[in-house]
């Protein structure tokens, strides 16, 4: 009889180390410190500080992406044209997406339309330098979805 107590003590014992174990390691999963907020995207959200300063206090942001120079011969050729001698080799550009009403004297560096119900803030990363604001009517890219 005092085997079978004793085994079921030592059961109860490894049963509840292995509880404080498995609790200690989650609390302290939970309580880390985290960095990556597991987009690619995370880099430019460096760059925000700038970019609203850029479109001024009356916007509100859709989102930001990241994109290599090539990248950017692809999807807006245009502004890569105007872009490309101003970003030096081994940087990003962040483009940060804004709505509001926006013209070419309300952001600064303003590229594109003259006015426009949307801003998008051209941004070198690392460096944290505006390259532009484009204003623009509707966006090349989808911004929505990326936080």
């Amino acid at each position: 009889m005092r085997r079978a107590r004793c085994r079921s003590g030592v059961t109860r014992l490894a049963g509840a180390t292995a509880a404080l174990v498995l609790a200690a390691s989650l609390l302290a999963a939970c309580s880390s410190a985290r960095t990556d907020i597991g987009t690619t995207n995370e880099s430019c959200y460096l760059a925000l500080p700038t970019a609203a300063k850029a479109v001024g206090g009356h916007a509100h942001l859709d989102g930001v992406r990241k994109y290599s120079l090539g990248a950017m011969k692809t999807i807006a050729p245009r502004l890569y044209g105007r872009l490309a001698d101003h970003v030096p080799k081994g940087k990003s550009v962040c483009l940060a997406a804004y709505t509001g009403h926006f013209t070419h004297d309300s952001v600064s560096k303003p590229l594109g339309r003259p006015v426009g119900t949307f801003a998008v803030a051209v941004v070198t990363i690392p460096g944290d330098d505006l390259l532009g604001t484009l204003v623009l009517r509707k966006l090349p890219v989808r911004f929505q979805d990326l936080f």
